[in-house]
């Protein structure tokens, strides 16, 4: 009896000593924004999880929350190894991300296979900090149906003298605008109004149409006062609360079937394209932008290291799989507007979402916003006159010369972005 206790005893020390040795698997900290996209790649966590024998702490906040996050985490030292940042932010926090140059486990084919414009969202002053994760561009949709109503096509070629097709520069569209107002049931477009980042988006797309882009040396006043004069007639064919609406506003109006065009975000897309939130599911159509020039805006999140990370290795394998062509793949059908260029063109999922391959086109075309440390205080300039000139309280004039100053501010800090060379 003795005996056989010692053996009971023995076993259930032997079992206690193995596993106090096991390690604890390591752990990837992850900091990103809240979406449907982030939803997509939180399913797809268990495939490296089991791959690499870790476990992903993915923590995904409201976007507007992730850069006030990120700069309490750093001031602390940081606890995040990887973070999802807006490309404005860049230059704020560059210092504190490892540059891709740096990444260890780095694939040769890694930085391939990506749209150019989201390759430097990530980059500031010829270094670039992460892969692209998020390939947003702002561009034109519009009401297919409504636009091959053959009613609606004599009518407004009657009017107009021309087809009804997307229009090619902001004259037609002005015209398609003024043709589809009819309070309450319809209106001619859906504006972006009130005060925030998005505002400023606006405003640069507007501007853009009157030939100015981001970095410009030389900016004419007079051309600032003829895009707002252009806005103003635009707005007259939205609702008037369009004068104070957001994306969720105006993204409503849209898929209640209220507007007949609009310029949005491509990750707007599939809402428009789901029956439970959309009336008009199967009637949107997906255009290159109007312009002269090229009026799209591209805006990217990018995935970075921190430097100091103790598990470099480990968040290096994991962007590289977050953005690679065969997980970005798997992701698109659940919600992921991807930057991968060799995806968007993809004629299979092109059949699915027929958005993708013209998102690829606006990206080619597309602008970037500049870039500088001082950018969300020009950023704020710029929407502030913009929206207060939208509410009334300040007359075209005077927010012109507010608009030009703050301008001139931005492109001075700027200091050429466009120019930058490519790092990596």
């Amino acid at each position: 009896m003795f005996h056989e206790t010692m053996g009971v005893l023995k076993l259930f020390l032997l079992t206690l000593a193995l596993g106090c040795t096991q390690q604890p698997p390591r752990t990837l900290k992850v900091l990103t924004f809240r979406d449907r996209q982030s939803n997509a790649l939180r399913q797809a966590l268990p495939q490296f999880e089991a791959e690499y024998s870790v476990r992903v702490q993915f923590d995904d906040i409201p976007a507007s929350s992730v850069a006030t996050k990120m700069m309490t985490d750093l001031a602390s030292g940081g606890t995040y190894d990887v973070y999802a940042l807006d490309e404005p932010f860049i230059p704020q926090f560059q210092s504190k991300l490892l540059p891709v140059s740096a990444w260890p486990e780095l694939q040769p084919n890694t930085m391939s296979g990506f749209e150019e414009k989201a390759l430097r969202a990530a980059e500031f002053e010829g270094l670039s900090v992460g892969l692209p994760v998020n390939g947003n561009v702002y561009q034109y949709i519009f009401r297919k149906d409504l636009f091959s109503n053959s009613e609606e096509e004599r009518e407004f070629e009657k009017k107009f003298k021309r087809k009804l097709a997307p229009p090619q520069n902001f004259s037609e569209l002005l015209e398609t605008a003024q043709h589809f107002y009819r309070p309450p049931r319809m209106y001619g477009f859906a504006p972006f109004t009130k005060m925030s980042e998005g505002t400023t988006v606006e405003l640069l797309w507007l501007l853009a149409g009157f030939g100015y882009t981001p970095g410009d040396k030389t900016i004419q006043l007079s051309k600032v006062i003829e895009a707002l004069n252009f806005y103003e007639q635009l707005l007259t064919t939205a609702p008037k609360s369009a004068r104070a609406w957001h994306h969720t506003e105006r993204m409503s109006a849209y898929a209640k079937g209220r507007v007949a065009q609009m310029m949005t975000w491509n990750s707007f897309f599939f809402d428009l394209e789901d029956e439970y939130k959309s009336l008009v599911v199967g009637k949107t159509g997906y255009a290159q932008s109007p312009g002269n020039s090229s009026t799209s805006l591209a805006g990217s999140w990018v995935a970075s290291i921190r430097k100091g990370s103790p598990e470099t290795a480990l968040a290096s394998k994991f962007i590289q799989w977050w953005t690679s062509p065969k997980l970005t793949s798997q992701l698109v059908p659940k919600g992921l507007s991807t930057a991968r260029r060799d995806v968007l063109t993809q004629p299979e999922l092109n059949g699915q979402f027929p958005w993708l391959n013209t998102t690829h086109i606006n990206f080619e075309r597309a602008f970037l916003r500049p870039r500088h440390l001082d950018y969300r205080k020009t950023s704020d300039q710029l929407s502030q006159a913009f929206t207060r000139w939208i509410a009334g309280q300040l007359n075209t004039r005077q927010a012109s010369e507010a608009l030009h100053n703050a301008l001139i501010d931005m492109n001075r800090l700027a200091a050429g972005r466009d120019n930058q060379k490519r790092a990596n």
